[in-house]
């Protein structure tokens, strides 16, 4: 994997595909070394993040293959539904397909419940009417004898099928079993009818409608008759608990809605949006250190003017001081690696020819900060004319380097105390709510 992402990022680099002069000027600041050094920093970079978006590449191709394949085996086997249990529920299935403008439909289908067969249906019928029978005389010796409320089932549990109850002398009895005997004197005679039902079959129901078919448009005509066609295949396998669909009605092909093919276009532009924010994620972590490195050697700058100053007004040249502050920072430790980064390259330039007032100069502009640059112009300009104090402008360096520090605890106390607002308001808040509940539940 490292292999293919080095060479695909020198076949982008040499096509100038990639732009990398920004991300060298970050890692120019952020890790500061020689030109080639800064080149190995990029190109790991670039190499890393490629690595990774291979991997995120090759998971989502994956994942979409898979699920092409599914859609390709599902899609010659055709449709299984199953339909729910008796008396439950119907249960609506999206299908989609193309019409004749290739252009995607959807349809919506019921599945009714599986239904008996007729034999199966007498056989509840008859066992629907032992159950209730058995228990209609509630607590009565008899039927002929009925003193107490009757017990009138209205559900027979596990069969779907409908109980209705009814009384010819709702006087005297109730729908629901409540025998109103106070106020007679003599024995009454009540009629109670007892209806089952499943689905169109009862006793005394019927029903006479008209429909008149209506103009339709072509999709709307070829949606009709696949809805006709499939209620037709529902209705010939209504005693059937599975249900197959073929692939294909009226040279149409059907597709169960969120079937595989449809993830696949949501999978796709997710895993490549992944893939996007990754890049987007180690730019923004990048851009974050070099933020962080600006902050420290902002921090280090009134520690450094003021070393400098301390040593130079002792007699010691701006070499010797230099050096006596790196090895300060040496021991020092944290809170000041960056600035000793910086000066330890000052060093080793000096060290290896360039002379002291062009080392300077390139502290100033590898730190990019303004302070640093104008110490660095003035140590560049007293090298380079060999005369002159630097205790007056160090001093006045020192001072406004202290005053920026000033101003920018200043701005860092206003930031935190912004970000503490919404927990002050959250904690007065529930410090209302712990006072006002009380309160308020009393009063109700």
């Amino acid at each position: 994997m490292k292999r293919l992402a080095e060479g695909l990022y020198f076949f982008l680099k040499q096509r100038h595909w990639i732009q990398t002069e920004r991300i060298r000027q970050v890692f120019s600041r952020l890790q500061p070394g020689t030109i080639r050094q800064t080149e190995e920093a990029v190109d790991l970079y670039y190499i890393h993040l490629i690595k990774r978006s291979i991997v995120l590449f090759v998971l989502v191709v994956s994942v979409s293959g898979l699920l092409l394949v599914r859609q390709a085996a599902e899609s010659g086997q055709g449709i299984h539904l199953t339909r729910s249990d008796y008396g439950e529920e119907e249960d609506v299935y999206h299908l989609v397909y193309q019409d004749s403008q290739q252009e995607q439909q959807e349809l919506s289908i019921t599945l009714a419940p599986v239904e008996y067969s007729p034999d199966e249906l007498r056989d509840q019928f008859r066992q629907g009417f032992s159950c209730l029978e058995q228990a209609l005389p509630g607590d009565n010796p008899s039927l002929d004898q009925i003193t107490q409320n009757l017990r009138l089932l209205t559900t027979i549990p596990g069969s779907g099928l409908s109980v209705s109850w009814s009384s010819d002398d709702h006087e005297l009895l109730e729908e629901n079993g409540t025998v109103k005997n106070e106020d007679i004197t003599k024995a009454q005679q009540v009629r109670l009818l007892l209806e089952l039902s499943y689905g169109d079959q009862t006793e005394s129901r019927e029903y006479a409608l008209t429909i008149l078919p209506a103009v339709l448009t072509g999709e709307e005509e070829q949606k009709r008759q696949l809805r006709m066609e499939l209620e037709q295949l529902l209705q010939e396998s209504r005693y059937e608990r599975e249900v197959y669909l073929p692939p294909a009605i009226q040279g149409v092909e059907l597709r169960e809605a969120g079937s595989a093919a449809s993830r696949i276009w949501i999978i796709l532009p997710v895993g490549f949006g992944m893939i996007g924010l990754l890049w987007l994620r180690q730019r923004e972590a990048l851009y974050r250190r070099l933020k962080q490195r600006k902050q420290e050697l902002e921090q280090a700058y009134p520690y450094f003017v003021n070393q400098l100053l301390l040593y130079t007004g002792a007699g010691a040249t701006v070499k010797g001081a230099l050096e006596r502050i790196i090895r300060q920072l040496e021991q020092k430790g944290k809170g000041g690696e960056s600035l000793y980064q910086e000066l330890m390259i000052m060093q080793n330039e000096t060290g290896s020819g360039i002379t002291q007032e062009q080392a300077y100069i390139n502290l100033g502009k590898r730190t990019a900060l303004l302070p640093y640059m104008k110490l660095a112009s003035l140590l560049a300009q007293q090298q380079r004319k060999g005369a002159g104090s630097l205790a007056l402008p160090l001093e006045e360096e020192e001072h406004l380097a202290f005053e920026r520090r000033k101003e920018r605890a200043r701005r860092a106390g206003e930031e935190a105390g912004t970000r503490l607002l919404l927990p002050m308001i959250l904690l007065m808040v529930l410090s209302m709510l712990v006072v006002v509940c009380p309160a308020l539940m009393n009063f109700i």
